[in-house]
């Protein structure tokens, strides 16, 4: 992926069994070579390597071999088919704007790495939260959005798991999704649809992680709530005690549901063991 620019070739390389190969099995092999296993954390153009990028083996040195094999090579498959997780606005923005707009359009798979995200470093969620929500206006080119870094992007993920794996010690944690319909409107308050985002948790787990995050360790005096307004599904964990303080002065526990096969209410509360009983 170097910037450098390349003369054309002067040597056609005959004597090189790749070359001699249709280029239909030129395709396949380059596109190969071109695609990661695994996301391509924090890329950036250039020859060195910093301590927060982590690359997957790929097949780019390839593109050393010979300047034919340099300028023949299609490599729209390095950007079209992998998955770049980045931990910063500012390395997002350093990798597109070194790329030929050609093939920052093509990236379609994108995954933030907010770990980083917390009160010592309250910039960095200030700057996602505007990153990802400016549109393609002329404010949002001067100051950077995604939409006009990545107009291609097609997948975005935040990683989820990653980001409350290691929290500890709150009162209360809520996860935000979408709920748009009457047949997500079915589904049950933690189902993996509502929070799509977060891929890499799935249903029987997300619930559990939060949690695990409370510093009430008494099951019974912590619950799980959930509410659905504006297409958008509120999931949380809370203790009883910040509820009643901080939340809801006349929060009472909720009715049991008759039987644990009974669909879960749009909006409601329930009990850890509730939640269990639901598998």
């Amino acid at each position: 992926m170097s910037s450098a620019v390349v003369a054309s070739p002067e040597n056609l390389q005959l004597q090189s069994s790749l070359l001699h190969l249709p280029g239909e099995i030129k395709n396949i092999i380059y596109d190969h070579c071109f695609t990661a296993d695994r996301p391509i954390v924090d890329p950036a153009v250039t020859s060195s390597k910093s301590d927060h990028q982590s690359v997957p083996i790929l097949g780019i040195a390839l593109l050393q071999t010979c300047r034919f094999v340099y300028h023949e090579a299609d490599r729209r498959s390095l950007f079209a088919r992998n998955t770049f997780r980045f931990t910063s606005v500012d390395r997002v923005r350093s990798f597109v704007n070194t790329l030929r707009p050609a093939h920052s359009a093509l990236i379609s798979d994108i995954e933030i790495d907010a770990r980083k995200v917390h009160s010592d470093h309250p910039g960095i969620s200030r700057e996602w939260l505007h990153y990802l929500s400016w549109g393609d206006s002329m404010w949002a080119k001067t100051l950077g959005s995604l939409r006009v870094d990545a107009p291609g992007l097609r997948c975005l993920r935040d990683l989820l798991r990653g980001l409350i794996l290691n929290v500890e010690g709150l009162e209360r944690i809520v996860v935000i999704g979408t709920s748009k319909g009457a047949a997500m409107a079915r589904r049950e308050p933690w189902s993996s649809v509502h929070f799509f985002g977060g891929d890499d948790v799935g249903s029987d787990d997300l619930v559990q992680r939060m949690w695990a995050t409370l510093r009430e360790s008494d099951d019974l005096k912590k619950v799980i709530r959930w509410h659905r307004s504006d297409g958008k599904m509120h999931l949380e964990v809370v203790s009883k005690a910040y509820l009643i303080k901080h939340v809801d002065r006349n929060w009472t526990e909720p009715p049991m549901r008759k039987k644990h096969t009974d669909p879960w209410p749009e909006n409601g509360v329930c009990s850890w063991l509730a939640y269990q009983n639901h598998k």
